[in-house]
């Protein structure tokens, strides 16, 4: 009978194995050092940030005031319903905007525009779905919680302006920022972001930076569905600065009634005091209701609305106090009289110089009033416009 050693087998067997499972252990270490050593502060910041989230508190602006602490312009606080863009990873994003614009009664259209502009933004930040929502929308999207657990109603404000148009070419109006602008290096340095509601126009505009105040935000501890387990802190907003104007409201009014009451109905006033050139009114007219153009972010309503102002052939957007050219007409009479007077030339009530009917200037000459007046003064020059 013969018998063959198989140890030999055995124990090449064995060693082959354990050299199977050190190189096993040590491709598992290897990549375990990689997490948690090379990569380590990496993961963990990114596990701290599906955790963690940070949802805006805006901040209120400022308030106007006129030169005598009479109220102009303030915000009142309304509802948005606001989607989380971080929680919406994988779902059909087609579907969600349907159903969106269906429950809150949005524009289809609009709402696909801002999906499309806030894909080119950072993942954090949110859009808002409704603005100035209702109580009927606040209790939808309560209801859809569960299916939904991105969607949040949060507060914010929104600036009031006269509804009657007063003060708005002064005012101004604000309004969510364009993806226009946000491409202009002008909003690039201030650091503006998608949905940052902004002065468009008037004090508004030039005075923003000291209106528009400084966010605050809430840190929260969210779920796997992103349902808010627990609030870790509060931050709250910083208010815009509150400003008081040279403008006097009774003036300015008395200003709009007499434009009101013109036969045109067109036309500017300003009323400035000359010792320091301080504006106490300046009317404008036609006019416009600032409120239509500072609330046209999700509303097809307001959009249209806007446009309409946009596209009226009477210009009403047009400040003519001080965007319109005109010819000084009968004003110029008193330059060049004071200018007349302080030189000696004329008097009062007497004139040195003779009045030749007009005046040559280049190749066109410019008649006085009824031709050939003389010697006369003051009263009656600017009377004839001699």
């Amino acid at each position: 009978m013969k018998f063959d050693d198989d140890s030999q087998n055995l124990r090449l067997r064995l060693h082959v194995i354990q050299f199977a499972v050190l190189t096993l252990l040590a491709v598992l270490g290897a990549r375990l050092y990689f997490l948690q050593v090379v990569h380590g502060s990496d993961y963990a910041e990114r596990a701290e940030n599906q955790r963690i989230r940070l949802l805006p508190i805006l901040a209120p602006r400022g308030v106007i005031f006129d030169r005598n602490g009479l109220l102009l312009v303030d915000s009142r606080p309304i509802y948005n319903v606001i989607l989380s863009r971080e929680d919406i990873k994988g779902k059909d994003l087609g579907a969600l905007i349907e159903l969106l614009a269906d429950g809150l009664n949005v524009d289809l259209e609009i709402l696909r525009e801002q999906f499309e502009v806030m894909k080119s933004q950072p993942a954090f930040e949110s859009i808002r779905v409704k603005e100035n929502a209702t109580s009927a929308d606040i209790v939808w999207a309560e209801a859809h919680k569960l299916e939904l657990p991105e969607l949040r109603v949060e507060t914010a404000p929104q600036r009031r302006y006269p509804a009657d148009g007063s003060l708005a070419h002064v005012l101004g109006y604000v309004g969510e920022i364009s993806p226009k602008q946000l491409e202009q290096a002008h909003y690039k340095e201030k650091d503006y972001g998608p949905g940052d509601i902004i002065g468009q126009s008037g004090l508004e505009s030039y005075y923003d930076h000291y209106l528009r105040g400084r966010d605050g935000h809430r840190r929260v501890v969210v779920d796997s569905r992103g349902h808010i387990q627990d609030e870790l802190e509060v931050v709250p907003p910083q208010p815009g600065q509150d400003m008081i104007t040279t403008i006097d409201l009774d003036l300015q009014l008395a200003a709009e009634e007499q434009l009101r009451n013109s036969p045109s109905k067109r036309g500017a006033i300003i009323v400035m005091d000359p010792n320091n050139g301080e504006i106490l009114a300046m009317a404008s007219s036609p006019t416009f209701d600032p409120n239509v153009l500072s609330q046209t972010g999700t509303s097809k309503e307001a959009r249209r609305a806007a446009l309409e102002l946009l596209r009226n052939p009477l210009t009403p957007l047009t400040n003519r106090a001080i965007q319109g050219r005109y010819p000084p007409g009968s004003t110029w009479k008193i330059l060049m009289s004071v200018a007349g007077l302080k030189q000696g030339q004329i008097t009062i009530q007497n004139s040195n110089l003779v009045c030749g009917g007009g005046v040559q200037v280049g190749n066109k000459f410019t008649r006085c009033y009824g031709g050939n007046h003389g010697t006369l003064g003051v009263r009656r020059a600017i009377h004839v416009s001699c």
